[in-house]
């Protein structure tokens, strides 16, 4: 490197400067610039550049040194007709128009970096290959417990397929000595069937043959269980498939496309209320919940949100933050969709993922039972394929 002189080379909108030690070269994108250095990136809307545009006469006053510009005058589709990298000067040159050219210090643009190193969400994709694995008893119960280990952390949940009819056995391939499955109100282990009379408060969709769109369970508890596990016992005569969302990769994804949906629907607390012959519950708080700017939990329960009560002005833009994630969610290119024969299971992460299945005829017949997080990690990341 150290014998290579300074160049500027142009590779698909893609400007590089290398020299001694130094690597540095500018990328065009849709609405925004990228700046790399080494293995840093910095991120710049064209707004904020036109906006903090240091031209004297064009956009700082030349006695004052104030800018002259205002955002609001500045078209939110302006884009550079050429940008480049001038080497001498550590320099970002962007010519807007041809009688209009920026001329940025590097260093301002460093030490203004809003977006460095920003990782861009993109739209959600799925396959069911990366989710589903065949149980084989011959294979080492290591390796099984390694692969849903994977799959649990890289996609929310994993899909195994002829484990079998043993629900305790299943069970104690999650809890660690000790450990106890999570209880709800409806009992240890839930029958979800039409004709059942094993569970307590059944009466609520779970228990018919009724389809139900995509939700999380329990959301009106405050501390919902964090997985939940799905056994099927018996297949459904025609339908009942179920289906699966990535929540948080979507409401990431919303962030990227609609930073005001995203944002109501972080900071608006609304009321789910489970409502049962002999059992009532209230949880309030948002659909998504963040924590260090990303999302720690999502509920989401079409059928146990009470009426919303927000002021006049507000409701409609609510309805369509909402419209707005759901339409990501209910895009079927966002679902890994899932046929669940006799002796398959489902294990999913229900703070990350949805879940959902279709109407269904004939004596359909699947098991739910709840971990904690801390019980299912605990048990399985002494598997992971890192420590076997």
């Amino acid at each position: 490197m150290n014998n290579i002189r300074p160049c500027l080379r142009l590779v698909q909108n893609s400007i590089f400067f290398q020299g001694q030690q130094r690597f540095l070269h500018v990328e065009k994108h849709k609405d925004y610039l990228r700046l790399i250095n080494k293995n840093d990136t910095m991120d710049f809307h064209y707004i904020w550049l036109r906006h903090n545009c240091p031209t004297i006469g064009k956009s700082i006053h030349p006695k004052t040194n104030e800018r002259i510009v205002d955002c609001a005058a500045i078209p939110p589709e302006i884009k550079p007709e050429h940008v480049e990298l001038v080497e001498n000067e550590k320099k970002l040159k962007i010519t807007w128009s041809k009688d209009h050219t920026s001329l940025f210090d590097l260093a301002f643009l460093t030490s203004n970096a809003y977006g460095k190193n920003r990782l861009e969400t993109k739209k959600p994709q799925t396959k069911i290959e990366d989710i589903e694995l065949i149980y084989d008893e011959k294979n080492q119960h290591e390796t099984y417990l390694a692969n849903c280990y994977e799959r649990l952390k890289k996609y929310g949940l994993v899909v195994v397929r002829q484990r079998g009819l043993d629900t305790e056995d299943i069970i104690k391939d999650f809890l660690p000595c000790g450990a106890s499955v999570v209880e709800t109100h409806f009992g240890r282990i839930e029958d979800l069937r039409p004709d059942n009379t094993t569970n307590q408060n059944n009466d609520q969709l779970g228990y018919t043959n009724s389809a139900i769109n995509l939700h999380t369970d329990q959301p009106f508890i405050a501390d919902p269980p964090g997985m939940q596990l799905l056994q099927c016992i018996r297949s459904a005569d025609k339908g009942g498939d179920n289906y699966f969302a990535n929540a948080r990769h979507a409401a990431l994804y919303l962030r990227e496309i609609d930073p005001n949906a995203y944002y109501i629907l972080t900071t608006t607390p609304v009321h789910f209320h489970r409502k049962q012959k002999e059992f009532q519950s209230i949880h309030i708080g948002p659909i998504i919940e963040i924590d260090n700017d990303d999302v720690k939990q999502v509920r989401h329960s079409y059928f146990t949100l009470a009426p919303f009560n927000f002021p006049f002005w507000f409701t409609t833009a609510y309805y369509n933050a909402y419209r707005k994630y759901a339409s990501i969610l209910y895009d079927p290119q966002s679902q890994y969709r899932v046929k669940l024969e006799r002796g398959d299971f489902v294990l999913y992460d229900n703070y990350k993922m949805l879940h959902a299945r279709e109407e269904f005829t004939g004596p359909r017949h699947l098991r739910g039972i709840y971990f904690r997080h801390t019980d299912v990690w605990n048990k399985l990341e002494k598997f992971s394929k890192d420590k076997i």
